[in-house]
């Protein structure tokens, strides 16, 4: 345990599951008009997710086509910029004490001090604000891929 008064810190690594294909669509427009942008950008960008069509090839044999109704097509060089714009307000969910980084679809937030009781709240907290925003925004975070490591100076 750490000396009473040590600052000692916690991160938190979350992964969201099946991040672009279930990136909300509508949720991209409306970022990129709170961004401000206005005009063909957010035209084309809705032309571009308004219907997606995929099928799976195995050698010459090809499926029959599906209908991609959300998310943002995989492998395409806007995905990962879409995604990102729709994520972005993630990281407005966290307490003014709790840090966030965001890299794609794994977010670390961290927090640091010397008192665990009030780590655990602003946690805690930190947590239930990420699942609202996850459950209100379509994604969910996956338990098994995500984890916490607590970083602290152990007394000898």
């Amino acid at each position: 345990m750490p000396l009473l008064g040590e600052t000692t810190w916690f991160l938190f690594f979350f992964d969201i599951e099946k991040a672009y294909d279930r990136t909300w669509r509508y949720g991209i427009l409306r970022n990129m008009y709170d961004f401000g942008l206005r005009g063909n950008l957010p035209i084309f960008i809705f032309n571009f997710l308004a219907v997606r069509y995929f099928n799976v090839r195995i050698g010459h044999s090809s499926s029959h086509k599906f209908t991609q109704d959300q998310g943002v097509p995989q492998g395409s060089v806007l995905s990962v910029t879409l995604f990102i714009i729709h994520m972005s307000n993630i990281l407005h969910q966290l307490p003014p004490s709790v840090r966030g980084m965001l890299y794609v679809d794994d977010l670390q937030v961290s927090c640091q001090g010397s008192d665990m009781r009030l780590i655990e709240r602003q946690l805690q907290t930190t947590v239930n604000r990420l699942v609202q925003w996850c459950d209100q925004n379509g994604h969910t975070i996956s338990p098994s891929k995500s984890s916490c490591v607590h970083f602290c100076r152990v007394s000898e």
